[in-house]
């Protein structure tokens, strides 16, 4: 008999089918853009389905969103969710511009999804993420197309910027406490019974009331923000500060820094600001908005006080503004001015810093007044330079230019220096007595009067550290450091004035005067 065996048919396994989804996007809540994202929807739904290797995960489509930016896009980030959930295989997309046109955002969200192994084919440019030159492609692209993004911000602010210069109008809020704009007659018509209120706010303001007992008493009344919320300090603070309510609109206060990340900013200069004037019916009266405009001025003074020095002094290494500084030390109280960028995170500056004390002193010196005074310095100076060596430099009305030669004095920490030519050259002018040389405890060395140590002598004139009378005498002698030499050769002697100014007497017969500032 022959034995027949039976043969068992091999098993194959079905082809899994890939989850693809579709995305679209449109920038704009048109009709005609949002009949094109419907069209979109069908598309894509048609033939994802209608393939047999591919399984429907969806379309997800986003209305109305710029594509510079991916955490605006909620579908987008939707998506993004049902990919890293494993729910999708294949994402298909129009185009690179539809997806994203940041080149940054764009890169890191396809390597992104080709790291979990989700593949990205962009129907337009014919790239497949999980090519071996799709990235190389995607970067190309998408920096035209975040290019073109650029182009067309550019174009746009072009057009406003026109718009504003030939006066038309137009405004972003269309409805702001107190008035509504009107699309026909193109400017903003009072609503009486918000209006009302807002001639309260302002009048409170007027009266000298805080913004937060403001919004206290505007929430109390019963009266909302037009959103329907309850005033905060700063809400108030924008109203009372739009001249909008005096019937005046400024346009561009703030701007778009880049198109990319579409960061607003204020305008500080940077681009010009158009004011136009008795555009619509006021609802606060002209009087009315000169004395709101002084009650901010008030306040603003009380907050950040101004001095004789402020905005008058540059800081000649970096640029910044001087700015005062206040502070204590062992219950005396100092005030310095300082450069601006030693106060600011993340910046320094090697200027040198004055106490306030100081630098009047210098301004009399430099003005040549018997001590400082305010008026005539705010009538004479223009400007101050602090300069990187330390020297000041005056800018004076009328176009003279003086200079204060800073010898650096007093440094928290001086180098120590001894110079023999001094011994038996200076004399105090008080008491008569030579000054005489010691050795302080901290290793400086000081010149000081004898009369302090005589028997029945109290001699109070000041001292001197050997190091400040080389700086001086090298200032007094024209010289850039200390000549002992030249010193011994020109000096026949020095006085210490009772006023603590240096005299200099020379060979010659002539005197020369350092004052002390």
């Amino acid at each position: 008999m022959r034995k027949i065996t039976r043969l068992e048919p091999k098993k194959t396994a079905l082809p899994t089918r890939k989850k693809v989804a579709a995305y679209a996007r449109v920038s704009k809540d048109t009709e005609r853009l949002l009949h094109s994202a419907s069209a979109q929807v069908s598309y894509y739904s048609e033939l994802i389905q209608k393939n047999p290797e591919w399984e429907y995960a969806g379309v997800y489509v986003d209305c109305g969103i710029t594509g510079t930016l991916t955490y605006k896009r909620d579908e987008f980030k939707r998506m993004l969710t049902d990919c890293e959930a494993g729910k999708i295989d294949i994402i298909l997309t129009k185009s690179i511009s539809r997806f994203a046109r940041n080149t940054v955002d764009l890169l890191e969200t396809v390597r992104h999804l080709k790291s979990i192994g989700v593949e990205v084919r962009f129907e337009k440019e014919g790239i497949h993420s999980f090519s071996e030159d799709g990235e190389l492609m995607l970067s190309l692209l998408a920096s035209f197309a975040q290019e073109e993004s650029r182009s067309i911000s550019e174009n746009v602010k072009w057009g406003i910027h026109k718009r504003f210069k030939s006066g038309e109008i137009g405004v972003a809020n269309k409805h702001i406490l107190g008035y509504q704009y009107d699309e026909e007659q193109k400017k903003y018509i009072i609503i009486p019974e918000e209006a009302e209120s807002v001639r309260w706010m302002f009048q409170m303001y007027i009266d000298g009331v805080t913004l937060r007992d403001i919004a206290d008493n505007l929430n109390n009344a019963g009266i909302c923000t037009i959103l329907g919320n309850d005033f905060q300090e700063a809400s108030v603070r924008q109203l009372i500060f739009n001249e909008v309510y005096a019937g005046d609109i400024r346009r561009q206060k703030c701007y778009v820094s880049d198109p990319i990340k579409k960061d607003k900013v204020p305008n500080r200069g940077e681009l010009p600001q158009y004011y136009m004037a008795d555009c619509h019916e006021a609802i606060i009266d002209r009087d009315t908005y000169a004395k709101v405009k002084a009650e901010m001025e008030r306040r603003a003074s009380l907050l950040n006080p101004t001095y004789c020095f402020t905005k008058k002094i540059r800081c000649g290494t970096c640029g910044a503004q001087f700015t005062r500084k206040k502070g204590k030390v062992r219950g005396k109280t100092y005030v310095h001015w300082i450069c601006r960028s030693k106060k600011e995170t993340g910046m320094t500056c090697s200027s040198v810093n004055f106490s306030e004390e100081e630098l009047k002193n210098i301004c009399a010196d430099v003005l040549e007044t018997d001590s400082f005074d305010e008026e005539i310095f705010e009538s004479r100076v223009k400007d101050i330079i602090v300069l990187k060596n330390g020297d000041i430099e005056f800018h004076l009305v009328g176009g003279e230019t003086r200079r204060w030669k800073n010898l650096h004095l007093n440094p928290p920490r001086h180098k120590v220096t001894l110079t023999d030519a001094f011994q038996g050259k200076i004399r105090c002018a008080k008491c008569g007595n030579t000054y005489h040389r010691v050795n302080s405890a901290n290793k400086w060395v000081y010149w000081y009067c004898m009369g302090k140590k005589k028997k029945g002598m109290t001699c109070d004139n000041i001292n001197y550290t050997d190091f400040q009378l080389r700086q001086i005498t090298a200032h007094i002698l024209g010289l850039e450091d200390f000549d002992e030499q030249v010193f011994s050769e020109q000096i026949e002697g020095i006085t210490v004035l009772e006023d603590g100014n240096l005299e200099y007497h020379f060979y010659k017969g002539r005197t020369e005067r350092w004052q002390r500032v």
